[in-house]
């Protein structure tokens, strides 16, 4: 796959669908791991504000935050009746559709993909959680840099961008800013999902 340059599950789509099928029967024949309480994950490219989110979940500093990459690996964070984990930006990246990372997803109570600009983004893990029949959140952070008269029509954007990909495992959409939670509303909505699931 090295030497095909075949980098995502998406790449794999399109160089060897039979591959991507296999990969995909593995995938659906994983058990889940064994996790106990509340897990939940969030995924998202590099600088999308994952570990800012979850420093607001927690009420305090404990994931680093910056421009680059910052998170190595998976990275647990207790909160309060849960446990959220932290997972790195390259994680449309192949090398993490391993089974045992297949078996973490599985296990999650709920899976949140964090993206700032458009569903492209992500769209290999949409993809993946598709595929093997997961369902996931997405949360739009840094609603806020979206100019005010902009904003209904971004919200259309992105509604319509679901629609246009055909993702099938959507749950919610929330539109928020990690840096401010109280600018908008579903930050709140957000939160009660959290408790309740």
């Amino acid at each position: 796959m090295k030497d095909e340059k075949i980098e995502s599950f998406e790449d794999l789509e399109k160089f060897d669908k039979k591959s991507a099928e296999a990969l995909i029967k593995l995938a659906l024949q994983t058990e889940p791991l064994d996790m106990q309480g509340k897990n939940f994950g969030f995924f998202g490219i590099t600088s999308t504000g994952k570990s800012t989110i979850i420093n607001r979940l927690i009420g305090e500093n404990v994931a680093d935050v910056g421009a680059c990459e910052t998170t190595k690996e998976i990275q647990p964070y207790n909160g309060q009746g849960y446990r959220l984990y932290d997972i790195p930006g390259r994680n449309d990246d192949l090398s993490y559709f391993s089974m045992k990372y297949i078996a973490f997803w599985k296990a999650l109570t709920s899976r949140f993909i964090v993206i700032t600009v458009t569903i492209k983004e992500m769209t290999t893990v949409f993809r993946l959680l598709d595929a093997i029949n997961l369902r996931y959140d997405i949360i739009v952070n840094k609603f806020d840099l979206v100019k005010v008269e902009e904003r209904e029509k971004f919200k259309h954007q992105i509604k319509q961008q679901i629609i246009d990909c055909k993702l099938r495992g959507v749950n919610h959409v929330w539109f928020v800013s990690a840096e401010d939670t109280n600018q908008f509303p579903d930050w709140n909505n957000f939160i009660d999902y959290l408790q309740k699931s």
